[in-house]
């Protein structure tokens, strides 16, 4: 049996871990699809819908992603991934349990030098009391192979549903691979997924991760950069309202020289919502010359809201440029005085205020359409959303 983590385990701590011994370990069996009411196809994309884990959509004409029995494409992917970060303790046992339980793997090849764009569409709607929803993706981006993934994780009903994804990258050399993942899943789910990258020699990963469903979210992302001059962009970026918690870990382990980091979080907390970030960065000996930066800031509008925004720092050399901040807190009074002596609403200033601080992490999300299904969330979510009627449309 695998251990699971608790709230003793240091990279846990801030997890709301309690949807973890209520759901049924056995996956969710197949079934037909419940009528669904998804977002309109992203132009350019082909798109995959899995319900509960399971494939619920043919596949797109000429397609470049496939969905395979989770068996085959394990054995296939397995010499892509770095041992010693699939060997990770705790960290990895929900991903060790999504390898041991899903049936089926949304699986892309992207051969040397090829383009392609693919949103996936992972849908929640049983109760967890009939099973745990494994989503899984695995990719591999050949030479200059260029990639953009859309992931989103929706809800259908309002139901209690239990999801534990696994994704896992390999970027081969001069590789450019962008990742948006948006989780807005059921107001009673529990959402659990880990991440794995590795990138190669002078590849280029973006992820950004937006999470605003869920009573209970947490991200693990573990990525390594493998290679010289190997380069990753994290964004993240979270609305946390009423009891949500929402949970991010992201270790970034700069394992050869020249390497970059570009790490950035926005988070907002209401009423009683909890959120967290804990952004780790190793350098290793041998990373001579890497760089690398986070900025990480919450934001607390409620009376019972509570943020931890946690930057660590492993470093074994010194030839290195690091640098970090974090910070938590409410609105600024000095920008919400100006605001408010401009003759602004008091409800319209706090909510403008709200909007940029969210928006400079949003605002990196691509595709336009994306980041449009996003902000109209996020505008139905903050406070006084009377008074950001029509500022999509001025944006």
């Amino acid at each position: 049996m695998i251990p699971l983590p608790t709230n003793r385990d240091e990279n846990w701590r801030y997890a709301n871990l309690r949807p973890l011994a209520k759901a049924r370990v056995e996956a969710v069996a197949a079934s037909t699809p419940p009528e669904l009411n998804l977002p309109p196809p992203l132009p350019g994309f082909e798109r995959w819908v899995f319900v509960d884990g399971h494939l619920a959509s043919p596949a797109p004409s000429g397609a470049i992603a496939r969905a395979l029995d989770a068996r085959v494409a394990g054995a296939a992917f397995a010499a892509q991934l770095d041992e010693s970060i699939a060997s990770a303790g705790v960290d990895f046992a929900l991903a060790r349990i999504n390898a041991s339980r899903g049936d089926e793997v949304l699986h892309v090849a992207l051969p040397d030098a090829a383009t392609a764009c693919v949103e996936v569409v992972f849908v929640a709607s049983a109760p967890g009391t009939a099973g745990t929803s494994y989503p899984r993706v695995q990719i591999h981006a050949g030479r200059r192979g260029r990639l953009h993934l859309v992931e989103r994780h929706l809800g259908a009903g309002a139901g209690d549903a239990a999801v534990n994804a696994a994704v896992d990258l390999a970027l081969a050399p001069e590789a450019a691979v962008e990742h948006s993942r948006v989780q807005c899943a059921g107001d009673k789910a529990s959402c659990f997924d880990t991440l794995v990258a590795h990138v190669g020699e002078r590849a280029s990963y973006k992820l950004h991760t937006v999470m605003l469903g869920g009573l209970t979210s947490r991200s693990t992302q573990f990525i390594k950069l493998a290679g010289r001059a190997a380069r990753c962009e994290l964004t993240a970026a979270t609305v946390a309202n009423g009891i949500q918690t929402h949970d991010v870990f992201a270790e970034i382990d700069h394992a050869a020289p020249e390497t970059t980091t570009r790490e950035l979080f926005r988070g907002i907390a209401t009423d009683r919502g909890k959120l967290a970030f804990n952004g780790k960065i190793i350098v290793r000996e041998n990373a001579h010359e890497s760089d690398s930066e986070q900025s990480l800031k919450s934001l607390l509008t409620g009376a019972g809201a509570e943020a931890a925004a946690r930057p660590q720092l492993e470093i074994y050399t010194d030839r290195v440029r690091a640098a970090h901040g974090a910070t938590t807190g409410k609105l600024d009074d000095q920008m919400l005085f100006y605001l408010l002596s401009r003759g602004i609403e008091r409800g319209t200033a706090q909510a403008l205020l709200q909007w940029a601080f969210i928006e400079a992490a949003v605002s990196r999300v691509t595709p336009s359409a994306l980041r449009e299904d996003i902000e109209r969330v996020i505008v139905k979510r903050l406070s006084a959303v009377a008074s950001l009627d029509g500022l999509l449309a001025q944006s």
